[in-house]
């Protein structure tokens, strides 16, 4: 090589396409030594644990662990306080008993700083008495509730092991009350109504009844006294009652011989004195077809012995329940005679069916209502 000349550079060196950089020697400084020493030391230093691949610590602190259960966040926790008697003083220690048990609350319970305070719907009570020289009992009580009671045997138990014993009691008595304040209460069974309610309501619902009994009547003018029977169909709503009734009456053989035969609508309205005994007033008309068979004429026709005529009046009745849906009834039926029927009997004598009517009736109903009551 001639003197005062550069050295030659090897050209670089191709790979393919891509032209490499010439290699070159590591450049190692001071500070980069020093940081590399104190790596190697703590490399050292740290346990085999530590030495695990970063694969497996990545996935480990990953996985998630099972969260404690917790109360929703709308629920405040509750807190307990907690109280000894003299007796239970001399026993456990009151400091000692507190701090246990704040170890062992579950999660939602707090230890109060005081044992009394205001009052709340979430708070809990423990009241450590001593009944006996040989017994510690719990009391403890939340939102209200009933009292729970548990006794626990200190007869020849060191203050530690008893103070223990109170703390690990008074959790689970806690804890169990909490189940029973955070289980879902079953629904009341719903009331079924007495037989009064039923019996009430059923008084306004769509009723269809049919009655049938005796029947007599007296009128002022003519055959003084009718006597028969009767048939009646009606519907009831809202307590008014309209029906539809059909009677055959005669009159006595001793008398004068009178065939009536009518057919009427009648409506009243019922009031109920109690559950089985109620009254009805109403207005009732009517049209009848008569015969006198002993007549020489009637309406001043020779040899007619048939017409017809009406009538119209009130009704009153009263009703009694005999059992069911059966009811007994008296109706006093005082009306009018709307069309007289003249005529003429074989004597000669003229006379006439008119004039006021009074009627008596002894019915034998039952009923069916169109929906019955829930």
């Amino acid at each position: 090589m001639p003197s005062g000349s550069s050295p030659a550079r090897k050209p670089p060196q191709r790979t393919g396409l891509c032209r490499l950089p010439p290699a070159r020697a590591p450049r190692w400084d001071l500070p980069a030594l020093a940081a590399a020493a104190v790596v190697a030391q703590l490399s050292f230093a740290l346990p085999a644990a530590a030495a695990e691949p970063r694969a497996v610590v990545a996935i480990t602190s990953g996985a998630s662990a099972p969260a404690a259960p917790r109360l929703p966040d709308a629920a405040a926790p509750i807190e307990v306080r907690v109280a000894l008697s003299r007796g239970a003083a001399e026993e456990v220690s009151s400091v000692r008993v507190r701090r246990l048990l704040e170890i062992e609350l579950p999660d939602g319970a707090a230890l109060a700083a005081e044992p009394v305070g205001p009052l709340g719907d979430r708070v809990a009570t423990v009241w450590v008495d001593r009944p006996t020289a040989a017994r510690l009992e719990i009391q403890v009580r939340l939102d209200g509730r009933a009292v729970v009671r548990r006794q626990i045997a200190v007869s020849g138990l060191t203050s530690d092991v008893a103070a223990r014993l109170v703390a690990i009691a008074a959790s689970e008595m806690i804890v169990a009350e909490m189940r029973r304040a955070r289980a879902p209460r079953r629904p009341p069974s719903p009331r079924r109504p007495t037989q009064d309610e039923v019996e009430l309501a059923s008084r306004d619902l769509d009723t269809l009844s049919v009655s049938a009994g005796p029947y007599a009547a007296v009128v002022s003018g003519g055959p003084r006294v009718l006597g028969g029977a009767g048939l009646a169909l009606g519907l009831r709503r809202l307590r008014l009652t309209e029906s539809l009734f059909a009677r055959l009456l005669a009159a006595p053989s001793g008398g004068e011989p009178l065939r009536w035969i009518e057919a009427g609508f009648s409506g009243d309205y019922r009031f109920w004195l109690a559950a089985s005994w109620r009254l009805s007033i109403g207005a009732t008309a009517s049209v009848a077809s008569l015969r006198l068979p002993a007549a020489v004429s009637v309406d001043g026709i020779a040899g007619e012995r048939d017409t017809w005529s009406a009538r119209a009046g009130l009704g009153l009745g009263v009703e009694t329940r005999l059992g069911g849906p059966v009811w007994l009834g008296l109706t006093l039926d005082p009306g009018i005679v709307l069309r007289p029927a003249p005529y003429e009997d074989a004597r000669g004598e003229a006379g006439a069916v008119e004039g006021a009517w009074l009627g008596v009736g002894l019915s034998l109903a039952t009923e069916r209502r169109s929906a019955p009551p829930r």
